[in-house]
């Protein structure tokens, strides 16, 4: 804690005393065809085995089992033909065949395949040689030799993706459980914002945090709950709070309000509604003005204004949290290392600062280089406190962004 009361935390406590105050959400039931990016809060198992029958693997002839012939011919009746997904004949008896497509139910005494190419076919009969039948590959996939009855799919706190689906459906799998999406309440303060540039006059502007946030929201599978945009007045604030505790909400997070000015009045609000302050600020850059507490079992985030370190810190805590509720495992930003793609010389370095960064592969090396203009990020650069100049070619540690899509 700082001589202004501030409770001022370096990245990594933050995260961890964000850590001790999340909650898992509990799980409900949804149709697998609602299942994309939703987090399985347990694992998921085979109702069906795959395949769920035996299965050709070539179009050609389904035999009885071969017990070798005096002249090496052999002569099989064909009796039937099998599509895929069609039998007609229960039992294959001995001396006779079926013809049979890739995909095609091997009926019960069927013990091979012998591909059409390998074949003659004449008068009824289909003729083949001893040498092919004593080949060791029997083209069929046997039922369940791919995955078993009451095999796990999908552990618990992985986020569904489409070939998920595909193979949870092709198992079975109508139903499956999945964490509930965290219902997430926003605020951007400040009495100059205006919901649209329609009518804007001199000194006011648009709340582009509210677009930002509800498309943050979105991305790491939440459910936003827009609280509108409130003037720089006590009162609102105050019942703000109020309100958005009495609903219930997982979390909460406003923009704006958060520096040591006239007009900062969040915090105040947030004490006074019943708000236990964990943190205040952090120990980098950007995250000089953030707060962290709870407002009974909701979790609070307040964020500075500028767009682009609302961006940050959702990227760095807010998103991870989200995350982390909805039972993904690892949810804090990787970090990897990366070489600079030119020389950087730190305005300030008396803090970590995190700057956006680009990371591209070139030549089979990972490098990463400062945004350009209107570019828009997908890491990090770390440059940390005391270090003033990085020659071009250095490893430098780099944050990558995420969101429930990039788990």
């Amino acid at each position: 804690m700082n001589r202004n009361g501030n409770k001022r935390y370096s990245l990594q406590r933050a995260q961890q005393a964000i850590s001790e105050n999340i909650k898992q959400l509990p799980g409900e039931v949804v149709d697998i065809k609602d299942g994309m990016l939703r987090v399985t809060s347990s694992d998921v198992a085979a109702v069906l085995p795959q395949p769920s029958f035996d299965e050709s693997t070539r179009d050609g002839y389904v035999i009885p089992l071969f017990s070798g012939s005096d002249h090496g011919i052999n002569h099989y009746k064909i009796v039937d033909e099998i599509p895929a997904g069609k039998v007609r004949v229960n039992t294959l008896k001995p001396g006779t065949a079926c013809r049979i497509m890739t995909g095609g139910c091997v009926l019960k005494g069927g013990t091979r395949v012998v591909p059409f190419e390998n074949c003659v076919e004449e008068n009824g009969e289909v003729i083949i040689s001893d040498h092919l039948l004593q080949s060791t590959r029997s083209f069929i996939r046997k039922a369940g030799s791919e995955i078993k009855k009451g095999e796990r799919l999908v552990a618990g706190g992985v986020v569904l993706e489409p070939m998920h689906l595909a193979q949870l459906s092709s198992c079975g799998v109508h139903f499956v459980v999945v964490t509930k999406k965290p219902s997430v309440g926003y605020f951007c303060t400040g009495s100059e914002l205006k919901g649209s540039s329609n009518g804007l006059e001199k000194g006011e502007k648009v709340s582009s945090n509210s677009f930002l946030l509800q498309g943050l929201l979105t991305s790491f599978g939440c459910c936003p709950e827009n609280l509108g945009i409130i003037e720089d007045n006590r009162q609102d604030l105050h019942d703000l709070f109020v309100k958005a505790k009495e609903q219930g909400l997982d979390a909460i997070i406003s923009t704006g309000g958060m520096g040591p000015g006239k007009y900062d009045l969040v915090k105040e609000a947030f004490v006074k509604a019943g708000g236990q302050v964990i943190f205040t600020s952090l120990k980098m850059r950007p995250g000089k003005s953030v707060l962290f507490g709870t407002l009974g079992n909701t979790l609070f985030f307040g964020l500075p204004g500028p767009p682009h370190a609302v961006q940050t810190l959702f990227n760095m805590l807010v998103g991870p949290t989200l995350l982390a509720m909805q039972g993904v495992r690892a949810s804090w930003p990787q970090k990897v290392q990366a070489s600079l793609h030119h020389s950087v010389r730190a305005k300030r370095h008396d803090v970590l600062r995190l700057k956006d960064g680009m990371l591209v592969q070139e030549r089979g090396r990972c490098k990463v280089r400062f945004t350009k203009k209107l570019e828009l990020a997908n890491c990090y650069i770390l440059l940390l406190s005391g270090r003033e100049y990085y020659p071009e070619g250095e490893l430098v540690d780099v944050y990558l962004t995420t969101s429930l899509c990039l788990v």
